[in-house]
């Protein structure tokens, strides 16, 4: 569960991050709903990660 929610965190994390950067890139419309869902995602990972660490 730690690996989990740790790569889930990273992963949603940069990829929030990285997104608008590669639709800029490419002269699309950047989908800012799916980026603040993806970072929102990615705290609450490491939030639990952090809330529940005795019991990981």
């Amino acid at each position: 569960m730690k690996k989990l929610l740790t790569w889930g965190g990273v992963g949603l994390l940069t990829s929030a991050f990285l997104d608008p950067v590669i639709y800029a890139s490419l002269e699309q419309p950047v989908p800012w709903g799916r980026d603040v869902l993806m970072a929102a995602g990615g705290i609450v990972c490491l939030y639990l990660l952090v809330k529940f660490r005795k019991q990981f």
